[in-house]
């Protein structure tokens, strides 16, 4: 097993922590000046936060109406925590449940393997930042959207793998979805982070 021997050879071969910490500092310093810029957001009072993670949600039609219905928005009961097993839409008032609808798809061109792909919308619905100590939790703004886009549309300048995932139960590769190959199970602002670590570390 590739995974078991890598574990097996990290716990096993010496390291040295004043050098690993060191190598470790320089690396996250870098990709800091580089891409730290993606992980801000506005607070309440004007000051920057600091993103601590999105919450993205589903996008489906309605069967009734066929309006867009924001998975999040309507069938999440966030004081419960919970998902709810039917809700009504929110343009038309039909009792919906997640099976009775169908997915919004967006027909994309994937620059990384140049191939047009179909993917699942998704849309950010929360975020969870920090200023200081403290953390809150807000509605994606028109800043943070216009953040996303721009994200979106430029190039990752460093090398990351685009593999097909392979078929299997096991493998989690989606094609209906557009999660055929290992990139697009990563947002394009964790993408670009997870690559820049990588290429600090080489």
């Amino acid at each position: 097993s590739p995974a078991a021997t890598f574990i097996a050879y990290n716990y096993n071969h010496p390291v040295d922590p004043v050098a690993f910490e060191r190598e470790a500092k320089r690396i996250l310093a870098e990709v800091e000046a580089e891409c730290g810029w993606m992980y801000e957001t506005k607070h309440t009072d004007g000051s920057t936060g600091r993103i601590n993670y999105t919450v993205w949600s589903d996008v489906f039609s309605c069967s009734n109406c066929s309006k867009e219905v924001v998975f999040w928005d309507c069938a999440v009961d966030k004081d419960a925590g919970k998902v709810m097993d039917a809700f009504p839409c929110p343009h038309c008032g039909a009792e919906l449940t997640k099976r009775s609808m169908e997915r919004k798809y967006q027909t994309l061109h994937d620059k990384a393997i140049g191939e047009t792909i179909r993917q699942a919308v998704q849309v950010p619905v929360l975020i969870n930042y920090s200023v200081g100590k403290k953390r809150f939790e807000k509605a994606p703004d028109e800043f943070d959207l216009a953040l996303i886009r721009r994200i979106e549309e430029m190039d990752i300048p460093h090398w990351f793998p685009t593999d097909r995932m392979p078929d299997g139960d096991e493998s989690r590769r989606h094609d209906d979805i557009g999660l055929s190959h290992v990139h697009p199970f990563y947002t394009k602002r964790n993408l670009g982070v997870m690559a820049a670590l990588a290429a600090g570390a080489v």
